[in-house]
């Protein structure tokens, strides 16, 4: 009986160890693959961002690189074409050579600058190299470079390198038009692009990633190892290159990729397209840099899983049977979560090591979704700046009057950063105050009403950064010692200085202040210092630009000084030009002159007379008034405007025509004036008796001058009355 009664608790033992060791197995089996699949899961999540944040940095540092590049060629262009616009070519040679000169002053990255006429020869050309080292830049063009300009298009020529100077250069052509749109010209200039190789160089793209330049053909155009720009070396084998070659010729193309980069390692890269010139600029960094930050997270997870794994064990081992079902509950949470479902939340119930686990799943997630959604905001902001920088740098290259340009750029940085206010100051000309030139808000306009002003070098924040030439940043300015307290600003807290630096020069500073504390992170200060480099290239590029309209204006002044002093003297000589045509003839004019002429004479306005059917039109010439079109109509309805716009035209075109007879006019008068005295004093040359040469010189002077008597006499230097 008792042998009887204790095999079958003995079987039992053994069946209630199985079920113990069953469900031991089967929680930690279940356990240990949801949190493998929630570990891969978040890998795989972590990975793909990762990746995404990898490849949407190189594009913002290639977008960044790019918009340099592309502000550089554009500034010469938009120079280019201003002078183009507004210069007269249609003066002499040695004006031309002048015109050139000056803006040669204005842009020490042209080399050479040349205008060419309609048939592409060359007029006039200056040069920074002596006459023995300037090279005919027509021999770096394209064939059909000339045709292309004709067309009204801007020109780009390949780059090429100077082997005496090693610099890298490049030809850059614009048309130049008469005031109706008619090709008269090319004004072509030689750039150095050495600023492209100091800028690439320059570029820092993580620890061991780099940033070069490709045209259309694969050639390599800049990289921080010059030796291979030198060589000529072509990268189109590079799979992102020979992307590049092969897509479309527009502006702001990008790619992106992990390829074999340009030192034959394993890159990840991207590139942005200029469109003109067809080049683009490429940035490349490591995989292994790159993903760093993934493998930590990855380690650290890992650590984080087998932490729990062991802990999981540990508590199946000693509560199998109370962790049964909270078990099962758990680990189908787990699955939901890494599955993608990342709001969901693990019920804490059962024994208190399955509540506490749960607890840390929850936490985990929580922990996860913190890391997502700070990486999203991370990403948001970064594009924010981003987009905002690129819609200052669109409008401070749209507008070159400061005056218009920086109230724009105060009130679009207000708006965009939420920010308290924004100020701009500019040092004066004696460089000893820093000038408020715009200011958002109301406060930026009482400032401005009184003349603000700041001492450079002073205690305040723009003074020191004007005087430092760096930026200068106070989170809480009411402890800060150096804040220059502002009735004005009282609710200021966090306040930043960015200098305005352009060319090496300090053009004054830039202030943006919030009313929050600890508001600028150093990303903020990255993208407002892009910023604030963008608003002092554009202010340096709008004095440039005011300059050289002064030259130009100073240029058109004194010539239509002289075209109106030439037109005064011959009208003077002869003032009875006229002539009036009826449908019978065309004949003098004679003394005819009607109220509407005298009007549009005097007014230098269109004028008409009482009727309507009379219209008189001044004739302009260098804003100089020297005549006037008068018509009638022969059946007494009034003028239209059609008809009057035709008749403009018209007059405008003989104002053309009359100009350029009397130029010629004065030619022949200077030719026949220079011919006349060759020919006298050829004749008095012929003979070498003073008393022949006096006779022969009255002679021909008084026949040459049409005059009724001359008298040449000698005097002997010691007699002093000869009356």
């Amino acid at each position: 009986m008792f042998i009887q009664n204790t095999k079958p608790n003995e079987q039992g033992a053994k069946t209630s160890r199985s079920l113990a060791a069953t469900l031991i197995t089967a929680f930690v089996v279940l356990t240990l693959a949801a949190l493998l699949v929630a570990y891969l899961a978040q890998l795989v999540l972590v990975a793909n961002l990762g990746r995404q944040v990898l490849i949407s940095e190189q594009q913002l540092v290639a977008q960044n690189a790019a918009s340099t590049v592309s502000d550089f060629i554009q500034i010469r262009f938009d120079v280019l074409e201003t002078a183009a616009r507004l210069s007269d070519f249609t003066v002499t040679a040695q004006e031309q050579e002048k015109i050139l000169g000056n803006l040669m002053g204005l842009q020490p990255a042209f080399r050479q600058l040349a205008f060419m006429d309609k048939q592409g020869q060359e007029q006039t050309r200056v040069s920074r190299l002596s006459q023995s080292m300037s090279e005919n830049p027509l021999e770096q063009v394209e064939s059909d470079w000339l045709e292309r300009v004709r067309q009204g298009n801007r020109y780009v020529s390949p780059v090429y390198v100077d082997l005496a100077t090693s610099e890298p250069l490049v030809i850059m052509a614009v048309p130049v038009q008469d005031l109706f749109g008619d090709f008269q010209g090319v004004l072509l200039s030689e750039v150095n692009l050495k600023f492209m190789w100091d800028l690439v160089g320059g570029l820092k793209v993580g620890e061991a990633g780099l940033a070069y330049v490709v045209d259309r053909q694969g050639n390599l155009l800049a990289l921080s190892d010059i030796s291979r720009v030198l060589r000529g070396e072509n990268v189109g084998n590079l799979e992102l290159v020979a992307e590049f070659m092969s897509g479309p010729a527009v502006a702001s193309e990008t790619g992106t990729g992990t390829f074999q980069g340009i030192k034959a390692t394993n890159m990840v890269g991207a590139y942005v397209t200029l469109g003109e010139p067809d080049w683009a600029v490429f940035t490349e960094m490591p995989i292994s840099e790159g993903m760093r930050p993934l493998i930590q997270s990855t380690i650290i997870s890992g650590v984080v899983v087998v932490l729990v794994a062991a802990i999981t064990i540990l508590v199946a081992i000693v509560l199998s049977r109370r962790l049964a079902i909270p078990v099962l509950d758990l680990t189908a949470t787990v699955s939901r979560i890494a599955e993608g479902d990342l709001d969901l939340q693990a019920a804490l119930q059962g024994p208190t090591e399955i509540v506490g686990l749960a607890a840390a799943f929850n936490s985990m997630t929580v922990q996860l979704r913190e890391i997502l959604a700070g990486l999203e905001r991370r990403v948001a902001e970064r594009t924010r700046g981003l987009m905002t920088a690129a819609e200052v740098s669109r409008t401070t290259t749209a507008v070159l009057d400061l005056n218009e340009l920086l109230p724009q750029v105060v009130e679009l940085m207000s708006e965009r950063f939420d920010l308290y206010y924004v100020g701009l100051f500019l040092v004066d000309e004696l460089g000893k105050h820093a000038v408020l030139r715009a200011g958002s808000g109301p406060a930026g306009a009482q400032m401005l009403a009184q003349g603000w002003r700041l001492e450079v070098g002073s205690d305040s924040m723009i003074g020191r950064c004007v005087a430092t030439g760096r930026p200068d940043i106070q989170l809480d300015v009411g402890e800060a010692a150096v804040h220059f307290s502002n009735p004005y600003l009282p609710r200021t807290r966090s306040e930043l200085a960015l200098p305005l630096r352009a060319g090496g020069q300090i053009l004054g500073a830039m202030t943006v202040q919030s009313e929050q504390e600890a508001f600028f992170a150093d990303e903020d200060i990255t993208v407002l210092q892009t910023v604030a480099d963008q608003v002092a290239n554009s202010v340096r590029n709008a004095r440039l630009f005011q300059q050289l309209e002064d030259s130009l204006l100073a240029q058109q002044h004194a010539y239509g000084e002289l075209t109106r002093e030439a037109w005064k003297n011959l009208l003077l000589t002869q003032s009875d030009w006229g002539f009036l045509s009826d449908r019978q003839t065309t004949k003098p004019a004679g003394d005819m002159w009607r109220p509407e002429m005298h009007t549009a004479l005097r007014t230098g306005e269109t004028a008409t007379g009482e009727t309507g059917n009379t219209l008189a039109i001044p004739l302009h010439v260098r804003d100089q008034v020297i005549g006037v079109v008068d018509g009638r109509k022969p059946d007494g309805s009034a003028w239209t405007d059609d008809e009057i716009d035709l008749l403009s035209a018209l007059t405008d075109q003989l104002n053309v025509a009359l100009e350029s007879a009397r130029l010629y006019l004065d030619t022949q008068r200077h030719a026949a004036q220079e011919q006349l005295i060759g020919e006298v004093t050829s004749r008095i040359r012929e003979s070498l008796d003073i008393e022949t040469v006096l006779k022969t010189t009255a002679s021909e002077i008084r026949q040459a001058l049409d005059l009724d008597t001359l008298v040449i006499r000698l005097v002997a230097p010691e007699v002093d009355d000869v009356s």
